[in-house]
């Protein structure tokens, strides 16, 4: 009796680091790197092809700028540090009808997505204004909300957004990790109802006390801040500016975006805060205002194009074993980095 062939073994979740490494057009990349040095021209060319692209599309005036950032990096995070680079890649387009921001982050300080979506919108002018926020691959967190601060978004295959929990860094036998707010609020309120339901049933609440009494309650208290700060944050978002046009009623329209925050830090829905939610789900599910782009759509295959070289140009340091860059931001006639 012969022996039935050993199945394949489930593929694993690609970073976002391997999604673009086993790209061809990745690999095109870095084969065209040994013979070409002007990166930053094929990148600005490739931003002005994208705004006809977006113009015709949409009957409008479209401008591009990206905000990329380097995934693994420690300071590869959203802070108020980056306004003023924003305020000089924005100004480098300001007047446009609509502005495209190309989109690439883990997240970080929730308390700047509000302002930085704000500056975006005083740079519009003309009688079809709108943000539309494209995701090439990845906009987790902090990121998430910025999306939710967008007319639209327009996302392909590999896109994905994630939701909105806040992340606190904690250490655990010297090692550093990354915790859920959520999961420290949550811990808490289930001890509280065991105490509820053994006081209740009249058994010993002796171990559950002693667990309550080593909790941190101002930092429990702090996380239970932070959720409601995202939430509030996030349907605040929706209501001005994506789910206006759609529902003109104010009541409406504030009952869709606190349901949708709620959704987007549930734990039900999303048990790991880095969990994909891709155009589909964010569209059908969420409700969320998303055009997916074809992956053979011309738009689309430029967008991927300039993404890949934006994460080619960050793996360069800015000299012979000098730093890395850790965040781009980048229009058709102004580029900057962070380096890490």
């Amino acid at each position: 009796m012969s022996t039935p062939p050993t199945p394949p073994a489930p593929p694993n979740k690609q970073t976002p680091e391997q999604k673009v490494q086993q790209s061809p057009v990745f690999l095109g990349i870095m084969n065209e790197l040994n013979g070409n040095s002007d990166q930053l021209g094929r990148r600005q060319k490739l931003i002005s092809e994208i705004e006809a692209g977006l113009s015709a599309r949409y009957g409008a005036q479209n401008k591009l700028i990206s905000y990329i950032f380097r995934f693994g990096h420690p300071q590869a995070f959203m802070h108020s540090g980056d306004l003023p680079h924003w305020d000089t890649i924005l100004t480098s387009v300001s007047g446009a009808e609509q502005i495209n921001l190309v989109l690439h982050s883990p997240g970080g300080d929730g308390s700047i997505v509000e302002k930085m979506v704000d500056m975006c919108r005083a740079h519009l002018s003309g009688t079809n204004r709108k943000l539309r926020i494209i995701v090439p691959n990845v906009a987790k967190s902090a990121a998430t909300v910025m999306v939710l601060g967008s007319d639209q978004i327009l996302m392909g295959y590999p896109s994905e957004l994630g939701p909105i929990d806040p992340q606190v860094h904690v250490t655990v036998s010297g090692t550093h990790q990354q915790v859920s707010a959520l999961s420290f609020v949550e811990s808490r309120d289930i001890l509280m109802r065991d105490l509820a339901a053994a006081i209740k049933a009249k058994k010993p609440t002796v171990g559950i006390l002693t667990q309550l009494a080593g909790l941190n309650v101002p930092f429990i208290q702090e996380m239970a801040h932070q959720i409601d700060f995202a939430k509030m944050t996030a349907a605040r978002l929706l209501e001005k500016y994506m789910l206006r046009p759609i529902y003109l009623k104010k009541t409406v329209r504030v009952r869709k975006a606190n349901d949708i925050a709620e959704k987007l830090l549930s734990k039900k829905l999303f048990p790991v805060h880095g969990q994909f939610i891709d155009a589909n789900t964010a569209k059908n599910e969420l409700g969320l205002q998303v055009e997916t782009l074809d992956m053979h759509d011309d738009l689309w295959l430029k967008i991927w194009e300039y993404y890949v070289r934006s994460e080619v140009q960050m793996n360069i340091p800015l000299f012979p074993n000098g730093p890395t860059k850790i965040k781009l931001f980048e229009s058709s006639k102004a580029s900057l980095v962070t380096p890490g």
